[in-house]
């Protein structure tokens, strides 16, 4: 190739660059539009892989379809998977840029579980489930909702039924009185704590609520938290703009005392500026 050729390549590259980045760049020169990058509808149908199904079920993996850059200096993603409009989900944020790369800020909260559980085996033929709270307060409310989890491929459904504490704060139920105990993965709990605050879990020591792999232990004890301790997770998303398209760089978190059992936004390798 001649080098005056390659020169004028060279030059139009800088022109387009200099192009996007003049366009994402106008929140601090006066943009008055909302600008755009957006992905192929490959994003509409990603899934994940066969190794990752469980019961044979394919649970959609939405990764983001597109990134509005708004005026005020706020973005949103966006995520619309071809299933369901119930599935779509949307992240909001503030943007900034430096030179030809974007940062996106965002922030979450996580919370401690509000209710914790403890198990044991003995030989009796009943469940006894103990309530109480980690300061040990009085449970005004004498009244929860127990409902059965049965293996998801039996098929079968529970009721819900209430049942009251006894003076131990406990409620003991007979297996006799379970209809297809041997199918039973979990026990689920639905409280009032004083009368205003739900707390609810599933008790199983299975991996996977609706999986049987083992009995639930009989004799179960839990805690409802008060006061769940609550953290504030803050995120950096960078981004690097070329030629007219977007790539995510890299994804940081702020670290935490707490799990944090959120997912990870997950990205197409680029994005193509809507115009």
């Amino acid at each position: 190739m001649h080098q005056t050729e390659k020169m004028t390549k060279f030059f139009h590259s800088i022109a387009a660059l200099a192009l996007i980045l003049t366009i994402v760049g106008q929140t601090v020169s006066g943009q008055n539009k909302a600008i755009t990058f957006s992905n192929s509808l490959n994003a509409y149908y990603n899934k994940t892989e066969p190794k990752d199904t469980l019961l044979g079920i394919r649970f959609f993996e939405p990764k983001i379809n597109e990134i509005t850059l708004n005026p005020d200096a706020t973005f949103e993603f966006w995520s619309r998977p071809n299933l369901s409009c119930f599935t779509w989900r949307s992240y909001k944020g503030t943007w900034k840029k430096n030179n030809d790369t974007l940062l996106f800020y965002d922030n979450y909260q996580i919370e401690e579980n509000d209710t914790k559980a403890t198990y044991k085996r003995d030989s009796r033929q009943e469940f006894i489930i103990t309530f109480k709270t980690d300061k040990g307060s009085l449970l005004k409310n004498k009244n929860i909702k127990i409902q059965y989890e049965y293996d998801y491929d039996a098929q079968i459904d529970s009721p819900e039924k209430t049942f009251t504490l006894d003076a131990n704060n406990s409620v003991v139920i007979p297996y006799k009185y379970i209809p297809n105990l041997d199918k039973l993965a979990a026990i689920r709990i639905e409280y009032l704590l004083n009368y205003t605050e739900e707390r609810y879990n599933y008790l199983t020591e299975n991996k996977t609520i609706n999986v049987k792999q083992r009995d639930v232990p009989n004799i179960i004890d839990v805690e409802f938290v008060e006061k769940p301790k609550k953290e504030i997770v803050y995120r950096t998303i960078r981004a690097v703009v070329k030629n007219n398209t977007l790539g995510i760089v890299s994804i940081s978190k702020t670290k935490t005392i707490l799990p944090d059992y959120y997912r990870d936004i997950e990205f197409e390798d680029s994005y193509s500026l809507n115009k």
